[in-house]
């Protein structure tokens, strides 16, 4: 007997739709004589712990969820070698978005007919909690703190406008209310920065139409772009970062690195990231990893 399709959820995210949108695949694949099962999980712990011990008794991996979720479930597919169909469902969706992956039922289930099957890179982050795989970026410093108090107790609105609003209110409270940390960043090796106030490690371009921090990275160069500010004032990093979200250029003060190794040493914590190449085996739409390759400079071929 054929295996099923595992479709992975946690039903919170996209403002409560990704269980919807589960549903609905998992019918469409009924519907067309696929098997298809449904796990939902109630939060982040229970999916990796889910990811990590799960056995290799699907045919491809459906995840549904923002990028979190994705970087949760992946584990799963990359160690048992099968297919990684991320659907995308939450506010941010940066993973997903590079690639062009649908949302709607019916193309999902068409992807599953068409798409082929190509390796892409993941980044790995080792913490005293154990090694994590992340598809997207770690962003430290302000962007993290903002996004940590933005969604505590899920208070942010659910209309996409809404958010942006939102994000960008308690971004100019938190700037001028707080004293921000500084971060040492040392990548392949070198120091960098000592005294940085906003890092971003990237797989993949990240915020894309919102804050371009890292517009060239590529997840199929065995490399991450390193987004690297250092400290300056509040209020001109807040217009330095309204500058980026305007499209009025590059910021002369935002650095940017690339490497495979990227160390990060914060007030709190050590963090030390590296590239794993061609780990992830994940289904895109044909021709997908050849838009990508036109999209950004100097990606090695895969």
């Amino acid at each position: 007997m054929p295996r099923p399709v595992q479709i992975v959820v946690t039903p919170g995210s996209g403002a409560g739709l990704a269980g919807r949108t589960a549903r609905r695949i998992r019918r469409r694949l009924i519907l067309k004589g696929i098997d298809a099962k449904i796990r939902a999980f109630e939060n982040l712990a229970a999916l990796m712990r889910w990811a990590e011990k799960c056995e290799p008794e699907f045919s491809h991996l459906v995840c549904v969820g923002g990028d979190a979720t994705l970087s949760a479930a992946a584990r799963a597919a990359i160690r048992h070698a099968v297919p990684f169909v991320p659907v995308p469902s939450g506010f941010g969706n940066v993973f997903a978005r590079v690639f062009g992956h649908p949302w709607r039922a019916r193309d999902v289930v068409a992807l599953l007919d068409e798409g082929e099957v190509r390796r892409v890179d993941v980044g790995v982050a080792r913490t005293v909690e154990g090694d994590e795989v992340f598809l997207s970026h770690r962003s430290f410093g302000v962007l993290e703190q903002i996004q940590q108090v933005a969604e505590r107790g899920r208070k942010q609105p659910r209309a996409r406008a809404l958010r942006f609003l939102w994000y960008w209110g308690v971004a100019y409270q938190f700037l001028f209310h707080t004293r921000l940390a500084g971060f040492t960043v040392e990548i392949d090796g070198q120091t960098v920065a000592d005294d940085a106030v906003l890092v971003t490690v990237a797989n993949v371009e990240t915020y894309s139409g919102f804050l371009p921090l890292t517009p060239k990275a590529n997840p199929i160069d065995g490399l991450f772009d390193v987004a690297v500010i250092p400290r300056v004032s509040q209020a001109r990093l807040l217009g330095g970062l309204v500058r980026l979200f305007m499209g009025k250029g590059r910021w002369r003060r935002l650095k940017l690195y690339r490497g495979r190794r990227v160390v990060v040493t914060t007030p709190r914590r050590r963090e030390e990231m590296t590239v794993r190449r061609f780990t992830l085996p994940l289904l895109v739409r044909a021709g997908a990893i050849d838009e990508l390759r036109r999209r950004t400079v100097g990606a090695n071929p895969d």
